[in-house]
C-alpha cells in the first residue's frame, strides 16, 4: 500500500517541477486517481479499475456508507461538491493533455495541486478513522 501511495504522491510532485502545465495537470490527475485507488484498496481490499476522480471518490463514498462509515462518506461527498470545478478540470486534463487542444496555466495548476493536497489529507483522515472505527 505504501508503494502505491508513494507513487501517487510522486506524480503531482513531478508535475510541479516541469514547465509544461498541460502535462503537469495530467500528472496531478493521475496522482489523485492512484491515491484514491490505494485508499480504497487499503480499506476494503478491493482494486478499482475506473478512472474519473469524481467517479472514484463516489465509489469510495458509497462503499464507506455501505459499511456504516456515514460521516466519512459525507466528508468525501462534501469535498467533491466544494471542489467540483477543479476536479472537472483535472478529469478533462486526463484526456486533453494527451489528445486535445486545451491549455492550462500556472493558476490552474496551482489550484489543482492545492486540491490534490487537501484530498490526500482528507483521505488519510478517512483511513485513520475507519481503522480506529
Amino acid at each position: 500500500m505504501n508503494k502505491l501511495k508513494r507513487r501517487a504522491m510522486n506524480l503531482p510532485r513531478a508535475g510541479e517541477t516541469i514547465d509544461d502545465a498541460d502535462l503537469a495537470m495530467f500528472f496531478v490527475d493521475q496522482g489523485i486517481q492512484l491515491y484514491v485507488k490505494a485508499v480504497h484498496y487499503e480499506i476494503f481490499d478491493v482494486r478499482i479499475r475506473s478512472h474519473g476522480v469524481r467517479e472514484l471518490l463516489g465509489l469510495l463514498s458509497k462503499e464507506l456508507e455501505t459499511h456504516g462509515f456515514i460521516n466519512e462518506a459525507r466528508l468525501i461527498r462534501d469535498f467533491v461538491i466544494s471542489n467540483r470545478d477543479v476536479l472537472v478540470m483535472l478529469e478533462e486534463a486526463y484526456i486533453e493533455a494527451r489528445y486535445g487542444d486545451a491549455s492550462y496555466g500556472t493558476d490552474d495548476l496551482s489550484k489543482a495541486i492545492n486540491v490534490a493536497r487537501e484530498l490526500v489529507k482528507l483521505l488519510d483522515e478517512v483511513v485513520r478513522s475507519v481503522k480506529l472505527g
